[in-house]
């Protein structure tokens, strides 16, 4: 499976609509996502870990919650 677009809306550091293009050009071919200490990278993590494993997902923060309770709060 290759992922060409990974888009999140209103979940965790990432507010409104939120698009991150994965197909890289001939000339750069590794996307590389960087950033200060706070500014998502775990989360984006995450959010693909949600996608392919819903309840199942090893989650950084989630901590005690249930699924439901963990996505209400996200």
């Amino acid at each position: 499976m290759i992922l060409d677009s990974i888009v999140l809306e209103n979940f965790g550091a990432y507010g409104g609509y939120n698009e991150a293009i994965l197909t890289p050009d001939d000339d750069k071919p590794i996307i590389f996502f960087g950033g200060m200490n706070g500014g998502g990278k775990t989360t984006l993590l995450d959010a693909i870990q949600l996608v392919f494993y819903g309840p199942k997902a090893r989650i950084s923060n989630r901590g005690k919650l249930n699924y439901k309770d963990f996505l209400r709060e996200s």
